[in-house]
């Protein structure tokens, strides 16, 4: 039975809403982190209003991007290569769609707070400082590379995987260790992508045959 049209509409928002979460959570913690060591570093107090507000504003236009660029395909242009180049593409790819966005709106916030459009570009040409440019590029970037490293790995490893890795598993009740779990994971995931379905699900051959023995290894429990 299909539902209705505002279950429908709930659905697609609620599902929006638990993709932009964990990002804008992050780069509102990791932003106002940052935020609050310069204020003790530089200016020596502890809160500064107008800089939390501008930390939120910056994380929530993170979380919009990350939003709308996850939907594109461009940004999985080197999926199934080794880490490093899906990691360093998305980073550069997020951090330069961050930095127009930022433009933009800071373009648009003085053409409307000013005379126009030829106004805005002379006010935000004053305010433009290469320095202060520089600071916040530089821990986008950091902070984008912190994310997509986190998220390529999980998704290497499997959903759900990384919180039972970090939070769940102790080495007094696993007999393998973390490490051990994870390398059991990869080369599952390596077999998966690798061998064809007959042939991993067949116990004859020696991809099915390492597949059960990762799977056993994986459900093994201390007496």
């Amino acid at each position: 039975m299909n539902a209705s049209l505002p279950v429908r509409v709930y659905r697609f928002w609620l599902k929006e809403m638990m993709h932009i979460l964990p990002p804008t959570l992050y780069f509102f913690v990791a932003f106002n982190l940052i935020s609050f060591t310069t204020n003790l570093l530089t200016r020596n107090y502890w809160f500064h209003f107008a800089g939390f507000m501008l930390a939120t504003g910056l994380a929530l236009i993170v979380g919009k991007v990350i939003l709308v660029v996850d939907k594109t395909r461009i940004i999985d242009r080197f999926r199934g290569a080794p880490l490093v180049q899906p990691i360093l593409y998305k980073t550069v790819f997020y951090t330069a769609v961050v930095f127009v966005v930022r433009v933009l709106e800071r373009f648009i916030h003085f053409a409307f707070d000013g005379d126009g459009f030829s106004a805005a570009f002379e006010a935000a040409a004053i305010d433009f400082s290469w320095r202060r440019f520089a600071a916040v590029q530089i821990w986008i970037f950091t902070c984008f590379l912190i994310y997509c490293a986190a998220t390529e790995l999980s998704a290497l490893v499997g959903e759900g995987q990384m919180a039972r890795l970090f939070f769940r598993h102790r080495s007094s009740q696993h007999r393998l260790t973390r490490r051990q779990h994870v390398r059991a994971l990869m080369e599952l995931s390596r077999l998966a992508e690798t061998t064809p379905r007959e042939r991993l699900l067949d116990p004859e051959t020696p991809q099915g045959s390492r597949l059960v023995s990762i799977v056993d290894a994986l459900r093994q429990r201390p007496a």
